[in-house]
C-alpha cells in the first residue's frame, strides 16, 4: 500500500517531555503537539512513546540543541479543527491561521517553535495523504496512521526534503523519515538520511543566531 506525505513551499499542555542535550546552552527547539479531540482515548504518554521517542533519539544524533515537546489538549479552535471537511491544503492553511492566532494570544513568537496537529485520519478521502507541512514553516499536520509521519512533517519544518531521502538496508529495507511514498512492505528507519541530517543541523544553527 502506498501512502503519500506532502509538503507546501513557504507561504499545546497536558504533559511535557524534555530531551536536553549535554552541553547545550541555546534556546530550545519547542514542539507544540496538539492531539485532535478525536484522540482523547490515547494518552500523551502513549503518543510520545509511539510517535516521538524515536524522533527525539534521532535528533540527538543531529544537533546539540535542547528539545522540548509540549502536549496541549482541548484547545477550542485548534484541537477541534474540522480537517475532514476541507481539502488538505485548506486544512493546513486553517491550522496555520489558528496557531498564528494562538501564538499572538500567548505572546509567543517562537522562532524555535513548531506547531503540530495530530489527527486520527488522513487528510484526504482516499486515505493516502498522511500529513502536510510548510517547508521551513512553523506548522504541520500529521496523521497517526504511520509512526513515522510526525517525524516526516517536522522534518519539513526543519528544512529536510523528499529529494534527500533514502531507502536503507538494516537487515531489511527501510525508509528514512522523509521518504515521500511509503510502502507497507518496507519498515521505518526512524532516522533521516545523512543529507537530511546535514540539512537539519545547518538550519537549526541558522535559527539560533
Amino acid at each position: 500500500m502506498r501512502k503519500h506525505l506532502r509538503t507546501t513551499l513557504p507561504l499545546a499542555l497536558a504533559a511535557m517531555f524534555h530531551a536536553t542535550f549535554v552541553g547545550a546552552d541555546h534556546r530550545p527547539l519547542t514542539i507544540w503537539v496538539f492531539p485532535h479531540d478525536e484522540l482523547a482515548d490515547i494518552s500523551d504518554e502513549q503518543l510520545h512513546q509511539d510517535y516521538f521517542a524515536n524522533w527525539l533519539a534521532e535528533m540527538r544524533e543531529i544537533k546539540d540543541v535542547p528539545i522540548e515537546i509540549h502536549f496541549r489538549r482541548q484547545a477550542p479552535g485548534l484541537t477541534d479543527l474540522a480537517y475532514r471537511e476541507m481539502d488538505s491544503l485548506s486544512a493546513l492553511s486553517a491550522w496555520s491561521d489558528a496557531t498564528g492566532a494562538w501564538r499572538r494570544q500567548q505572546n509567543n513568537p517562537g522562532a524555535m517553535a513548531r506547531y503540530l496537529l495530530l489527527t486520527r485520519d488522513p487528510l484526504d478521502q482516499e486515505g493516502t495523504t498522511l500529513g502536510l507541512a510548510h517547508q521551513t514553516g512553523k506548522t504541520a499536520i500529521a496523521s497517526i496512521h504511520s509512526y513515522a509521519t510526525p517525524g516526516h512533517e517536522l522534518g519539513h519544518t526543519l528544512s529536510a526534503t523528499h529529494e534527500a531521502s533514502e531507502v536503507l538496508f538494516n537487515g531489511w529495507f527501510c525508509e528514512t523519515y522523509m521518504f515521500p511514498t511509503r510502502l507497507s512492505i518496507r519498515s521505518n528507519c526512524y532516522r533521516y538520511s545523512d543529507s537530511n541530517r546535514e540539512n537539519i543541523a545547518t538550519y537549526l544553527k541558522r535559527l539560533q543566531h
